[in-house]
């Protein structure tokens, strides 16, 4: 064999080698195998919030498969809307309930997205290419904007507080009620036996 094509061989056979590496890291990182079995489960999302493709499927906390594929769609039977369609790989051997809850969760305010089954306590199991109905995540618009209502409503109590509106904010500001309350201090402290005095009726 001649030196140029013992050469070839060589980065023939690292190429190879490269290839099954990377195949093999890639099905490492998606937990999914190519002789694995499982079976398919699918859920109708309004919002995906930013759920992507390979996301893990956990059931009861517990990672049971991941997000197979994804696909926008006009549900003719819900006027028009569009809606989600999620299809998820569940491991062999794992059942979910038809009672469970099915939603979009995330790990900590900025974590990765995934598909959270709660599961139900039914006896019966959702059986392969089922359609569930998932429950929709809450938008981060809309926390934003009731987190912003708070603030704005906690900023104007204590506005009025200071001001001296309000009950609690005369109690706090008017000048008369710590007066009463130092001279019915300084009266008890003088007359201990008030305390326990009951007028007759």
């Amino acid at each position: 064999m001649s030196r140029e094509s013992h050469l070839e061989l060589k980065v023939g056979s690292f190429v190879l080698l490269a290839l099954a590496g990377l195949s093999y890291f890639i099905f490492s990182v998606s937990n999914l195998s190519l002789f694995e079995k499982g079976h398919t489960l699918q859920a109708v999302f309004g919002f995906a919030n930013g759920l992507k493709e390979a996301a893990p499927v956990r059931l009861a906390g517990v990672e049971a498969g991941l997000v197979k594929n994804m696909e926008v769609f006009t549900d003719a039977n819900d006027d028009q809307k569009t809606k989600v369609r999620v299809t998820m790989w569940i491991k062999e051997g794992v059942e979910v309930p038809v009672d469970s809850k099915v939603t979009i969760n995330q790990l900590g305010l900025l974590g990765e997205k995934y598909v959270e089954i709660m599961p139900g306590t039914s006896a019966e199991f959702f059986k392969t290419g089922t359609v569930v109905v998932g429950f929709d995540p809450v938008p981060m618009e809309k926390i934003s904007e009731r987190v912003y209502a708070l603030t704005e409503k906690l900023e104007k109590t204590i506005d009025n507080i200071n001001k001296g509106q309000g009950t609690v904010g005369k109690f706090l500001t008017d000048e008369s009620i710590y007066r009463n309350l130092d001279e019915l201090t300084a009266d008890l402290k003088a007359n201990p036996w008030k305390l326990l005095y009951r007028p007759k009726k």
